[in-house]
């Protein structure tokens, strides 16, 4: 009796630890992978649930931003339109002297050259320009200060004094300034090409006896 009855312990055991194992084993590499496998997935489902709802926001703000797209597109062809025609360089130039004498100084030359600049809008033409005036330090910074404040197409890049030998305490000072004035070339944008700049000197005469490169 006691051989029989060792084996049918024997035979529990081992089909106790076996369940034990398979168990063990179905938890292990079934279970538990198909859990994080899920886990992962609500993750995922997420994840597209806020983009959807990120979306859904978008597409109801759309027609609004179409809008102001439209909008900002008016405004800014009616600012290109506002600058000055780049066929039409010496109305500049003469701007520049007049306000240049109403500050008491005098403009003695001018230099126009093909200016640089990146993400213009199509039309839009940088041309550099370099000016030179004299006068004492009064006129010749209000002289600055009024081309500088001339237009928002205007921008002065560049300020020189020269200061001559000390014979008064107001002496007249010889300044160089360079502008780079924005001008507006509709044929540009409407062909989409980018025609260089008027040549140094090609500008027209900014009034009567005087040439280019020079005022006199």
């Amino acid at each position: 009796m006691t051989p029989s009855k060792l084996d049918a312990r024997s035979i529990f055991l081992i089909a106790l630890v076996s369940c034990v194992a398979l168990i063990a084993a179905w938890y292990y590499l079934r279970f538990q992978p198909r859990q994080a496998q899920i886990v992962q997935l609500q993750g995922e489902v997420e994840s597209a649930q806020t983009q959807a709802d990120l979306y859904r926001t978008a597409s109801q703000r759309l027609p609004a931003l179409r809008t102001r797209v439209a909008a900002l597109q008016i405004e800014q062809s009616q600012f290109l339109r506002a600058l000055p025609d780049a066929a039409q360089f010496g109305i500049v130039l003469d701007e520049v002297r007049r306000n240049v004498t109403a500050a008491g100084a005098q403009l003695n030359s001018f230099n126009v050259q093909p200016g640089t600049g990146t993400d213009l809008p199509s039309g839009v033409r940088p041309i550099a320009l370099t000016v030179g005036v004299s006068g004492q330090f009064p006129q010749v910074f209000q002289a600055l200060r009024s081309i500088e404040t001339m237009n928002r197409f205007t921008n002065v890049t560049t300020v020189g004094i020269q200061v001559p030998a000390a014979s008064s305490f107001n002496p007249r000072l010889e300044s160089t300034m360079g502008l780079t004035v924005y001008t507006f070339d509709a044929a540009q944008a409407t062909a989409g090409g980018t025609p260089e700049a008027p040549a140094a000197g090609a500008a027209p005469a900014p009034a009567a006896g005087t040439t280019s490169g020079g005022v006199r």
